[in-house]
């Protein structure tokens, strides 16, 4: 459950971001999920309908597009997709000393306005 979690910081951070904007109205939040957090986006959805009641982002919507994970191989120095990302490792020499560079975080892409 912990969709609701990171579900609140979303919206927190932007209804702390609408505050630049105080004349204009959200129409739609676009947020990029990373495939490692293993949200799931049904439960996101409904955290996020409850959590914006009675703020200004109750009637924006929210588009979510999930990130895959990319890794860098310190073994063979290559960037790419992990095939598995609970198992983490280079899909071109199966070392395991990689780092994640996409898809562990979430990201607010956009906030589109009424102007």
């Amino acid at each position: 459950m912990h969709e609701a979690n990171f579900t609140e910081q979303i919206v927190h951070a932007i209804i702390s971001e609408l505050k630049k904007y105080p004349e204009h109205k959200p129409r739609k939040v676009t947020v990029r999920v990373g495939e490692m957090l293993h949200l799931n986006e049904e439960s996101v959805r409904m955290h996020y309908a409850l959590l914006v009641k009675g703020t200004p982002l109750e009637e924006a919507e929210i588009e979510l597009k999930e990130e895959n994970v990319e890794i860098y191989c310190w073994q063979c120095d290559r960037k790419g997709p992990a095939e598995d990302h609970h198992m983490l490792m280079c899909s071109f020499c199966d070392a395991t000393d990689v780092e994640i560079l996409k898809g562990n975080a979430i990201v607010i892409d956009s906030i589109e306005l009424d102007l």
